[in-house]
C-alpha cells in the first residue's frame, strides 16, 4: 500500500492512522508476504474493515475507530484503535466472545513496536526454516524421495 492509498481508505473511513501503523503499512517496513498479522494490501484491508463493521464479529455494534489490521490464519483478527496515539494492537478471538464492547478495550496483545518486531521474528524464523528444508531436501539421495517415511511399512495383524 502507498499513502495515496492510506489517504483513500482513512477518507472512505472516516478514521485517521496513527503515525507508527501508517508507516508500517505503507513503505517504510518492508515486511513479506509470508505473514499475515500486518495486512499492507489496500483492498484486503477495505474487505477486512468493510466485513467488521458490517458483521459486527462480537454481535455487537464494532466501533467506527476500530481499525482491522491483519488475521491470525485461524479466523482471529488483529486490530488497533485508530483513537489512540500509541497504536496499541487489540486481538479479536472469534472463538472467545468478549460478553460488551467495554470488554474489548482489555484485549491487548502488546504494543504496535513490540507486534511489528514480533512480526520481523516470524519472517526470519519462517526464512530460516525454508533455508533449512532446501537443505533437507537437496541432501537427500535420489532413492530417499521415492521410499515412503513409514518405510518399513508394518504388517497388519
Amino acid at each position: 500500500m502507498n499513502h495515496d492509498d492510506a489517504l483513500q481508505l482513512e477518507a472512505e473511513f472516516e478514521v485517521k492512522f496513527p503515525v507508527a501503523y501508517r508507516g508500517a503499512v505503507t513503505d517504510a517496513y518492508p515486511f513479506g508476504d509470508v505473514t499475515e498479522e500486518l495486512d499492507t494490501d489496500a483492498e484486503s484491508l477495505r474487505r477486512s474493515n468493510h466485513g467488521c463493521r458490517k458483521e459486527d464479529p462480537w454481535g455487537f455494534a464494532w466501533k467506527k475507530n476500530y481499525w482491522c489490521i491483519g488475521g491470525d490464519g485461524a479466523g482471529g483478527f488483529y486490530f488497533i484503535d485508530t483513537q489512540q496515539s500509541d497504536s496499541t494492537v487489540y486481538y479479536c478471538d472469534h472463538e472467545g466472545m468478549p460478553t460488551s464492547i467495554e470488554d474489548v478495550d482489555h484485549i491487548i496483545v502488546s504494543s504496535f513496536q513490540e507486534f511489528i518486531d514480533d512480526i520481523k521474528q516470524l519472517e526470519q524464523d519462517i526464512a530460516k526454516w525454508d533455508e533449512e528444508m532446501k537443505e533437507r531436501v537437496t541432501s537427500r539421495k535420489w532413492w530417499q524421495f521415492w521410499i515412503p517415511r513409514q518405510w518399513p511399512l508394518n504388517p497388519k495383524g
